[in-house]
């Protein structure tokens, strides 16, 4: 299902590199995981423990115990009370997560280092995008949030996270976060016609040029940018001769290159 692009209050911040790290007091530990436990003055029980597929670490003395779903502080408090009074009086626990593997986010798309990374407590898009460098290129519009099997998608206007400072939407685990690259598409009488990636300032003349510049067979007198509904006719004849104005683009504008009649 298509939701709606969310609506949220604007609120100045900072660019989505200098996001908060995520807090990890409050991770929920899952299978795949890792945990440093320390029991003190007790060796012998102190080390890293993996969380294996059910959810469970291996402790000594106790077998088996089910900490999936729980925080750190949560697993302290319940290896204390497995361990007293039966083979320890007032054990001193502490646990902290040492590796974060259980919760998965796909990070796609315009962004300087795509790929997977694994949600370290509440996490906001800013958050996870700084962990993949920040975007990486000009002209991005909207980031997109795939939600799980349930294939709901999210669309986040860009600008406006990064106006939020970076209260913005929870990521959980098994998302999809894709941020597309706007492109401007030339089409007709070039040499070369496709996509060109869009940045702040591209003109029309820079685009026909990236793409092989225009062919002998070109109308440059009639070249139209088609935006929405609207199609604006450009002379890039008198553009080339600096007799007039070289149109700046928009994400997601074509460029018609007509055929001469001639």
């Amino acid at each position: 299902m298509l939701l709606a692009a969310l609506l949220l209050p604007l609120v100045a911040g900072n660019l989505a590199w200098g996001a908060e790290p995520p807090r990890t007091d409050v991770y929920r530990v899952g299978a795949g995981d890792a945990l440093t436990v320390e029991v003190y003055g007790e060796p012998g029980l102190s080390g890293a423990f993996p969380v294996d597929a059910a959810g469970a670490l291996d402790f000594p003395l106790l077998g088996p115990v089910a900490v999936q779903g729980r925080t750190a502080t949560e697993v302290a408090a319940q290896l204390r009370s497995l361990l007293s009074p039966s083979y320890l009086v007032h054990p001193n626990v502490t646990v902290a997560v040492s590796s974060w593997q259980s919760q998965p986010v796909q990070v796609l798309g315009a962004v300087v280092r795509p790929g997977t990374y694994f949600l370290r407590g509440p996490t906001t898009v800013l958050q996870i995008l700084s962990e993949g460098g920040g975007v990486s290129g000009e002209g991005v519009g909207e980031v997109r949030i795939t939600r799980g099997a349930a294939d709901e998608v999210v669309v986040l206007p860009y600008q406006q996270l990064l106006a939020q400072g970076g209260d913005d939407f929870a990521l959980a685990a098994g998302d999809t976060v894709f941020v597309p690259q706007s492109m401007v598409s030339v089409l007709g009488q070039v040499g070369q016609p496709g996509e060109v990636p869009f940045r702040d300032g591209i003109t029309i003349s820079q685009c026909i040029a990236s793409v092989g510049g225009a062919q002998p067979t070109a109308d440059l007198a009639r070249v139209y940018i088609l935006r929405g509904d609207q199609r604006i006719r450009v002379n890039l004849r008198k553009v080339l001769n600096g007799r007039a104005i070289d149109a700046t683009l928009q994400p997601g504008d074509r460029i018609y290159v007509r055929e001469s009649a001639i």
